[in-house]
């Protein structure tokens, strides 16, 4: 029997060479190449064959695709009984779709996989026969039974323990489930591959043989993946372009919420963003998110309130700032120091640039503390600009942004709430999206930049 030849495969881009190198020539990014087996050959014509007979390939029409696709399973979607998940998914899950599902270790994923198939169960019509299936390679099928039982999951749900991928690969075509869900890629070897599990040839190929089952078997495949303790999906970079979708599950900085985002989608919007919370019960779907990550809503000097977008959901988000005395050794100046937690520090040393320029302010030797509160994460929204300065300038002046506003002469019975966007050039202008900040605002008893002009900054703030 022949030596199996090996080869150095980068996990970023898939490019292979020769011999190990530190950096990718192809991508540009260190210590990403790992060894992997060269496929035999014999063996990969079968692979993607699922039916194992050769076809005679004829190309259709635009017209006569459409047409076939009226009365066939191609054509079904695949309700779930919240709407709120509906709309989440487009109008459904698509019949022959591949969607991988990644997070961080400890989120929920399985949980989350779970209570998609008992959405799914529950909101199938009475003469649909719906057929699902969760293959586990992780955990065996005991203990997914009894995690089953706390979270109230249909017992009509087929389960499967299997991490060997031909035998998963005969399940599928002899059962034929309507949707499956596998837990999780990284798990899951072929006995045809010289490999682990988990490695970029084992990812890759057996990611291409599910997608090739999924389309010529018309099975919705919901893939589980790892995230690396960078953030990036474990695996090689293939694994997001085979798929159809790619649906995120991650952490805020309050432990028990969740978002689920897509950062790839072919069958609607990536721009949806579910905020889930994490009861005993499962994972719950957040009704009304916009104030869900707030506290409470504190009123006083150095703070401020702010709507955000994260996606399409709109978020109130609170704006703390911190402003010291100036500092000085003797009678020399000392540069203040710049701290910011969920805003970029860039970001901010922009913002004082432009307070100091046009609004006239000596900010250098003071120490300048921001904090964001309310974000389910990172989010880059220029649009807090406006926010932001007010907190600055509300502990600046040790005074309550109503106070410093020009034209607030009148209080307000509501909360500001406030969002737009600072130029370079000194101009304030109004925040993306507006209508839909407004609305929101409204909705939750708040006043949007009441007292603001968009234009000049020099018209909006006093200078005492």
């Amino acid at each position: 029997m022949p030596k199996p030849k090996t080869k150095f495969q980068c996990s970023n881009c898939s490019h292979i060479e020769a011999k190990w190198s530190g950096k990718c020539p192809q991508c540009s990014s260190w210590n990403t190449f790992s060894e992997v087996t060269e496929v035999d050959n014999s063996g990969v014509g079968s692979q993607f064959s699922v039916s194992g007979e050769q076809q005679v390939l004829k190309p259709e029409s635009i017209n006569q695709i459409l047409e076939k696709i009226k009365t066939t399973k191609e054509r079904r979607l695949f309700n779930f009984s919240a709407d709120v998940l509906n709309g989440f998914f487009g109008k459904g899950l698509v019949a022959g779709s591949l969607t991988l599902l990644a997070g961080e270790p400890g989120l929920g994923k399985s949980t989350l996989a779970l209570q998609l198939l008992r959405s799914l169960w529950i909101g199938k019509s009475k003469n649909d026969d719906l057929n699902l299936l969760y293959i586990t390679a992780e955990e065996s099928s005991a203990e997914l039974a009894r995690r089953s039982e706390r979270l109230n999951i249909p017992q009509e749900i087929n389960v499967l323990q299997a991490n060997n991928f031909e035998q998963i690969e005969s399940v599928l075509e002899r059962v034929k489930p309507d949707i499956a869900i596998i837990d999780s890629v990284q798990t899951i070897y072929s006995s045809k591959i010289n490999s682990n599990p988990g490695s970029v040839t084992q990812v890759s190929t057996i990611a291409s043989q599910l997608l090739a089952i999924s389309k010529s078997k018309h099975i919705t495949i919901i893939l589980i993946g790892h995230v690396t303790k960078e953030g990036q999906i474990a695996g090689p970079k293939t694994l997001e372009h085979l798929v159809d979708s790619v649906c995120l599950l991650e952490s805020s900085e309050n432990t028990k919420y969740r978002t689920l985002s897509f950062s790839k989608n072919r069958f609607g919007s990536t721009s949806n963003l579910l905020l889930l919370k994490m009861e005993e019960s499962g994972l719950e779907i957040v009704s009304n998110p916009s104030l869900a990550l707030l506290e409470n809503i504190e009123e006083g000097v150095g703070v401020c309130y702010g709507i955000a977008l994260d996606k399409d959901l709109p978020l109130v988000v609170e704006v703390q700032a911190l402003v010291s005395k100036p500092n000085f050794q003797g009678e020399k100046a000392v540069f203040g120091r710049r701290e910011a937690l969920g805003l970029k520090t860039a970001k901010l040393n922009v913002i004082l640039a432009i307070a100091e320029k046009y609004l006239g302010l000596d900010l250098k030797n003071r120490d300048i503390y921001i904090q964001f509160s309310g974000m389910p994460k990172s989010v880059s929204d220029d649009s807090l600009d406006l926010a932001t300065l007010c907190a600055i300038l509300s502990s600046l002046y040790e005074k309550p942004i109503e106070e410093i506003i020009s034209k607030s002469k009148n209080k307000s019975q509501s909360k500001l709430v406030f969002a737009g966007r600072l130029t370079l050039s000194g101009n304030l202008r109004s925040p993306t999206n507006e209508a839909e900040r407004t609305n929101t605002s409204k909705k939750l008893g708040f006043d949007l930049n009441k007292g603001i002009e968009f234009g000049d900054l020099t018209k909006i703030f006093t200078h005492s």
